[in-house]
């Protein structure tokens, strides 16, 4: 007789909660989530489960596709190509990387903090490599990034201001406005306008945005890479203001063998 009574309890409690379950579930279709409002109702239709453990498994697996298909358009967008991901980083001694600084940067703060991150190092130290995985992360995290190189940018640049000025001003906006902007070849380009990569700077921080960039020297040195002296202390000094700086050393990644080491 108790045992009738408990079980007659529970089908009127699953009967309260698959309702408030479908209520649930009108207001995800009403918020745009019909996809993941369906798996539910299919899954309180021929599942015995508790139907709030279905809405929680449903919204998980909703979320997750959310996320999933939002890092995919970033990375797209990001112009990237190939993610590649810092626990894949190779962690030899000789390199004498700070592993716990570089996992803070890959926590992407900086950028939270709308500052910016400069990494140097000899050729095949793994400038490049750290600076896309940076940029990998920030598309995982739905943040708006963008990969470009020096050389590639001034050309472009100049080539916008020689045609058409309103494009050029609409390209520097289009720079300015991903939440990472990423700058390889740092600076391996000797751009004859360089007031022009002067102004874009100075949009790139009116901005507030954060920039990473990666080039061999040492921006200390930047100084004697440019005829205008005073216009590369006015880049260093947009994009040191507030910036972390990560020194990679090391052998040449690219030829390096631990194993003969």
């Amino acid at each position: 007789m108790m045992c009738s009574v408990r079980m007659r309890m529970r089908r009127i409690l699953r009967m309260g909660s698959s309702e408030n379950v479908r209520m649930i579930c009108e207001s995800l279709q009403a918020l745009g989530y019909k996809c993941a409002s369906d798996k539910i109702l299919d899954a309180l239709m021929h599942s015995v489960d508790d139907p709030l453990t279905i809405v929680s498994l449903g919204l998980n697996t909703a979320v997750t596709a959310e996320k999933n298909a939002k890092y995919e358009n970033c990375l797209k967008r990001s112009k990237l190509g190939n993610p590649v991901f810092l626990r894949d980083l190779l962690t030899y001694k000789v390199r004498q990387l700070d592993v716990e600084y570089i996992n803070r940067l890959g926590s992407l703060n900086f950028v939270h903090e709308g500052k910016n991150l400069v990494i140097w190092g000899a050729p095949g130290t793994g400038k490049t490599w750290m600076g896309k995985a940076i940029a990998t992360k920030a598309c995982q995290e739905g943040i708006r990034t963008r990969w470009v190189t020096y050389p590639f940018l001034c050309r472009e640049l100049l080539r916008l201001k020689v045609e058409d000025s309103q494009r050029l001003e609409s390209r520097i906006k289009y720079y300015c406005g991903f939440g990472l902007l990423c700058i390889d070849e740092f600076p391996n380009y000797d751009i004859e306008d360089k007031f022009l990569m002067q102004e874009f700077f100075n949009q790139v921080k009116i901005a507030g945005h954060s920039c990473v960039v990666c080039g061999q020297c040492n921006p200390e040195n930047w100084d004697s890479l440019f005829e205008v002296k005073s216009f590369a202390q006015s880049i260093r000094g947009r994009l040191l203001e507030k910036a972390y700086k990560l020194e990679l050393k090391g052998p040449d990644l690219r030829t390096y063998s631990p194993d003969k080491n």
